[in-house]
């Protein structure tokens, strides 16, 4: 009988991608885990679950604090890709 994988999604992600003092450019966000900018911008767009952003200054560059990223990735369960 095959055995089902039981991986909690603290055991898939390491538990701190980002630092949490630290606030990530949505390009910095984008290398980090290989996806292309539209990705993360659909994130902070979604109407059900959104990534938390905010913007430096009125219409300036948005940024995601680390610690956001951290419990957003987990709760998601979104494993970035290694080399």
């Amino acid at each position: 009988m095959a055995s089902m994988n039981t991986n909690t999604a603290e055991e898939l992600i390491p538990m701190s991608i980002f630092n949490d003092e630290r606030n990530y450019r949505t390009d910095e966000i984008a290398d980090i885990l290989r996806v292309d900018r539209s990705s993360v911008y659909r994130w902070i767009r979604d109407i059900g679950d959104p990534l938390p952003a905010f913007r430096t200054k009125e219409n300036g560059q948005l940024r995601c604090a680390g610690k956001d990223l951290n419990e957003y990735l987990l709760k998601h369960k979104v494993r970035p890709e290694y080399e």
